[in-house]
């Protein structure tokens, strides 16, 4: 009787075995794939080679256990996505959902020591000793004269200003269609007795908003009609100042630019 069981013990044993044998050998990884949500041409093929590494990370590994972690620390080489979805389909494939953080301004650090890299939406994507975009090479918009903390996925904190210099970015952003092509920095010119913020054009020009928080679409749509205006020679020196006068807005360009001193 005794010898019976132990034979039914060892069967049944042997049986379980090669079932979970079996099945961790169906639901081994085959496939992954990646679906992202991109900005820009170069973003492509980094995502391309994304997929080939996580595919070689989670080559044959069981997908009941899979999950996130590996590949976060896999994309701290690629530091320009985000994951923002995983699933897992059944039996050996994982899908990972990626977007790319598409970077616009970098927030100098006090004493040179670096910037953050924040989104168009002014959150903060990480930090970098550089204002480059290291995916496409491009000159992030330079925030300066702020004193500000950041912390990833959050607006930056500690300066009254950063709020309003963010608002008149984006307003200029969505004046010129997108702010990196046409500005290569917005700064706190002055804070008192008035409030004054200069936009430096890649041309050369300078842009000069004086109490910027208040009717800002107006002071940019001016600022904006003027600078289009200016022959390309004019471009390349000068400022534009608007003012209000009033209760209207103007805005005035010299060939000399007498704030810069």
């Amino acid at each position: 009787m005794e010898k019976k069981l132990l034979v039914i013990l060892l069967s049944a044993i042997i049986f379980l075995s090669c079932a979970v044998l079996g099945v961790s050998t169906v639901y081994r990884i085959e496939k992954v794939t990646v679906e992202a949500s991109l900005v820009s041409e170069e973003a492509k093929m980094e995502s391309e080679h994304l997929q080939k590494e996580l595919e070689e990370l989670y080559q044959r590994d069981s997908i009941f256990f899979a999950g996130t972690s590996k590949a976060k620390s896999l994309l701290q080489s690629y530091p320009y996505f985000r994951i923002t979805g995983f699933k897992k389909v059944y039996p050996n494939v994982l899908i990972f959902q990626i977007i790319e953080d598409a970077e616009v301004y970098a927030v100098e650090k006090t004493m040179g020591a670096g910037y953050y890299i924040l989104g168009e939406d002014g959150t903060m994507l990480g930090e970098r000793e550089t204002p480059i975009n290291p995916l496409t090479g491009a000159e992030n918009v330079v925030l300066k004269n702020l004193n500000v903390s950041c912390q990833i996925g959050e607006l930056p904190k500690g300066d009254d200003e950063i709020l309003p210099l963010l608002q008149l970015s984006k307003t200029l952003s969505t004046a010129l269609g997108g702010i990196r092509s046409n500005v290569v920095s917005v700064e706190v010119y002055s804070r008192s007795p008035q409030t004054i913020y200069r936009v430096t054009m890649r041309e050369g020009v300078k842009l000069y908003f004086g109490t910027p928080s208040e009717k800002t679409e107006e002071k940019v749509k001016e600022a904006v009609d003027k600078y289009m205006a200016l022959t390309y020679e004019e471009k390349l020196t000068g400022r534009v100042v608007v003012s209000e006068v009033g209760g209207k807005i103007f805005a005035s360009y010299a060939t000399k630019d007498e704030f810069d001193v």
